[in-house]
């Protein structure tokens, strides 16, 4: 088990990352000095059946009354995070609360519960506790971590949003178990991320052992997500409220990556991972052509990781027009001007604003079959 500590002047917090912790979730809660006696657990059908009934017994031995908020069914898990969902779960908590009871959230799910359940409790009475419960392995090493919550909206993703701290993150390992091959795939486009921005050892790591390893050995898969999760600690102690010019660097591969997602309509085309994957390409190959990239390996290896793990490498289906009119609305833009995270070298990046079109342009149509 490892316990990985958010040091933030005011809202720190810890992320606990191990096998069984769902058992120990009440009284962990507990002793994170939240004593409100009622959650509203937000989660999605498919988590909720798994891991429901662990979650509510700790609970209850804790003198804790849960109650189960479950999203819509939807083609797509991006849908949990639209306006229409956010407020029924505002309008649901607001009932609960209207019969004197003091409420925290729990997020048990993927990145798109951590963020709906994030800023529906950052907003509602100025802001509520609330406590996330990853069960993929984007939001354990990435999305759960950090305070960032948002909801979607038609013309892009994460538009609505705040930066609302967790009390504690609780990240069993045990829940990855009932991943899809799919959805552990796309959440090694993060931790390939976090190889590529600051930890060279990692991305070796990555490349010497393979997904198969990794997910089989279950000591080596925790390690990873540790390593992961100590990097995305220590810059977001460094710049919570990203307004440093620091915390952007966990960007990488989003800027194209989330126009992508944006582009398809948040459908299941491409999930997050699988448009990461490809956005973290696209950076590679503008930081190419703006003769920044040191080292001109690093693409040719990104990509067979990428390949290596399941991730797509190549988008189709989708005018580029419309990728670049999304990012248009991408949130790391100053002033009208786009900025990009750009590698230099392995561990190395580069924040670099208002790159030419033209430059962007035919980045994104060498990604594109």
């Amino acid at each position: 088990m490892n316990t990985i500590r958010v040091n933030l002047s005011k809202n720190a917090y810890p992320v606990i990352i191990g096998a069984n912790l769902l058992v120990q979730a009440g009284a962990r809660i507990r002793r994170e000095g939240i004593v409100q006696k009622n959650a509203l657990v937000v989660s999605q059908k498919e988590v909720s059946s798994l891991y429901e009934k662990t979650l509510l017994e700790s609970f209850k031995k804790e003198g804790i009354d849960a109650s189960i908020f479950l999203t819509p069914p939807a083609k797509s898990s991006e849908a949990a995070k639209s306006k229409d969902v956010f407020w029924k779960l505002i309008e649901r908590m607001a009932a609960l609360d209207g019969k004197n009871k003091s409420l925290f959230l729990v997020a048990l799910g993927g990145g798109v519960i951590g963020d709906l359940t994030g800023f529906a409790a950052s907003v509602y009475r100025r802001g509520v506790p609330y406590i996330q419960i990853p069960t993929t392995l984007t939001a354990q090493v990435d999305s759960a971590i950090g305070g960032k919550t948002a909801i979607d909206l038609p013309e892009g993703k994460n538009l609505l949003g705040s930066i609302y701290q967790p009390r504690i993150v609780l990240s069993d390992t045990n829940t990855l178990k009932s991943l899809p091959e799919k959805r552990f795939s796309e959440g090694f486009a993060e931790v390939i991320k976090y190889g590529v921005i600051e930890d060279g050892s990692l991305f070796s790591t990555l490349e010497k052992s393979g997904k198969a390893k990794i997910v089989q050995h279950p000591k080596l898969l925790e390690e990873v997500i540790a390593r992961c999760v100590k990097i995305k600690a220590r810059v977001v102690s460094l710049d919570e409220l990203d307004q440093k010019n620091i915390r952007i660097v966990l960007n990488f591969g989003h800027t194209a990556g989330h126009a992508l997602e944006a582009a398809s309509s948040f459908s299941h085309a491409y999930t997050h991972g699988e448009a990461v994957a490809i956005g973290m390409l696209v950076a590679c190959d503008i930081s190419t052509r703006l003769g920044l990239l040191k080292d001109p390996s690093l693409s040719a290896r990104l990509e067979t990781l990428l390949i290596k793990f399941g991730l797509p490498v190549f988008y189709k289906n989708i005018e580029t027009r419309l990728i670049l009119e999304a990012m248009g609305y991408d949130k790391k833009s100053e002033a009208g001007k786009n900025r990009f995270v750009l590698p230099i070298r392995l561990g190395k990046t580069q924040i670099v604003r208002d790159i030419p079109q033209e430059i962007i342009t035919e980045s994104l149509l060498k990604r594109k079959r």
